[in-house]
């Protein structure tokens, strides 16, 4: 068995890059709805604004802001601003420049027609750069199970479809992990340096993204790597920089006041936390999705088993944990900040299947417990109505992969019905990406 996915593990991971470009192409203009975020909106614009004026014109509500016009679009009221100086350019110019390349004559004649495409880019993308990354750090095994569950999970697959800065920075993270994963290998100074340059410019895109530095610094200190780790930052410091030379040069005292307005304009307090498992948005709906549950469970697991073999998927997710604590906001119907966790937890759960699945009964029936409620719910619940028969059904079904701890001789139907159950867990999965809708 494992010579024929040695052999065939690109046509697998062809495959599955296809079932994820599948299931974010459907319905890529509908769900998320048109308003969901208007960020989308936001980033298009000032790249456009950046291309064809050479001045960040965007939308903001925020008060600082003095040259602020008040427009209705697409039956949606706007502050226009100028010059908009809250984000760095760079992801702005990428969105900008995918809408220009897509059709659009100017800023007022966007909608997500002509952006989403590169929501879908990303998103492929991001599978395959995880697969890249996981398979470098585990095995090719590990990197397709991981790509595969990253493709058909609801919550990642659909929040993949908007035009978010957080789903331009997994992709390019991942990236730079694997490049300094391959760097601890061989030595090659070219593969840490272009790593610090895509960091750098990575903080270019959003300055939160500073949580990929600050993996790769916590990566090499761990190691003793210290003057790797210094190396490191005098490439991503002056690139950095480039944003404060940015503002200044459109307007100094306005970037300042923004930028000390940003750090004190958000409710911090341990409720951001505790949201991420009481308030599960999406975008800025509710989705009880297991598989992200499970995720969390899992990431404590992989740290608490063997921290010291995992460290190189552990340290980043702590870094974009410590800065989603210290500066991202539990702010309502923002789902995209909890993006950047889940391709970490979704390779603790392709190594949790690995090492515990239909070895540790009871781990076993929690996977499905979360993971097959959850997706029956979306799936059968969402299509046909919910059914006792069929939830008590799956009770029993998932119950049968515990018989082994009181009944003997049960340990191959056990087996038999616990990868059943997962099979279908995954076919439930992909059910639930397709009926996923918001009405």
């Amino acid at each position: 068995m494992d010579k024929y996915l040695l052999k065939f593990r690109f046509v697998l991971l062809g495959l599955i890059l296809i079932l994820g470009l599948v299931l974010r192409a459907n319905n890529l203009y509908t769900w998320p709805r048109l308003g969901a975020t208007f960020d989308e909106y936001a980033w298009a614009w000032l790249g456009i604004n950046l291309i064809q004026n050479h001045v960040p014109v965007s939308w903001s509500p925020l008060s600082p802001y003095k040259d602020r016009e008040y427009v209705v679009y697409q039956k949606t009221n706007f502050f226009i601003v100028k010059p908009y100086l809250e984000h760095p350019p760079l992801f702005g110019l990428v969105a900008g420049s995918y809408a220009l390349l897509n059709g659009v004559k100017d800023m007022y004649h966007v909608d997500i027609q002509h952006i989403r495409g590169l929501a879908l880019i990303l998103g492929v993308l991001s599978i395959f750069i995880l697969y890249v990354f996981a398979a470098e750090v585990y095995g090719y095994k590990i990197g397709l199970l991981s790509a595969l569950i990253f493709a058909i999970v609801p919550t990642i697959a659909v929040g993949s479809r908007i035009v978010q800065n957080e789903n331009f920075f997994i992709p390019f993270f991942l990236l730079s992990l694997f490049l300094i994963s391959k760097f601890i290998k061989t030595d090659n100074a070219w593969l840490r340096n272009i790593s610090a340059v895509i960091c750098g410019l990575l903080m270019l895109a959003k300055v939160p993204w500073v949580a990929g530095v600050l993996a790769i610094v916590l990566i090499f200190f761990y190691l003793r790597k210290y003057k790797d780790a210094f190396k490191f930052l005098a490439i991503v410091i002056p690139i950095f920089l480039l944003y404060f030379a940015y503002g200044m040069y459109f307007d100094s005292k306005l970037f300042f006041e923004i930028f000390s307005f940003q750090l004190q304009r958000y409710d911090l307090s341990f409720n951001s936390v505790f949201a991420l498992f009481t308030s599960p948005y999406l975008v800025d709906r509710l989705l009880v999705d297991g598989w992200i549950y499970f995720g969390w469970f899992a990431i404590f697991l992989l740290a608490v088993k063997d921290f010291k073999k995992n460290f190189m998927v552990l340290f980043p997710f702590l870094a974009y944990l410590a800065i989603f604590i210290f500066a991202i906001p539990n702010e309502p119907l923002h789902g995209w900040y909890r993006y950047p966790f889940y391709s970490f937890t979704i390779i603790a759960i392709a190594l949790f299947l690995k090492e515990y699945f239909n070895k540790n009964y009871f781990l076993t029936f929690l996977f499905l417990i979360f993971t097959g409620l959850s997706m029956l719910q979306l799936s059968w619940g969402q299509s046909l109505g919910f059914s006792f028969i069929i939830f008590r059904g799956f009770l029993i079904l998932f119950g049968i992969s515990l018989m082994p701890l009181f009944i003997p001789k049960t340990k191959k139907l056990s087996t038999l019905v616990s990868y059943g159950s997962m099979l279908v867990i995954f076919i439930l999965s992909i059910w639930s990406v397709f009926g996923y809708n918001e009405q």
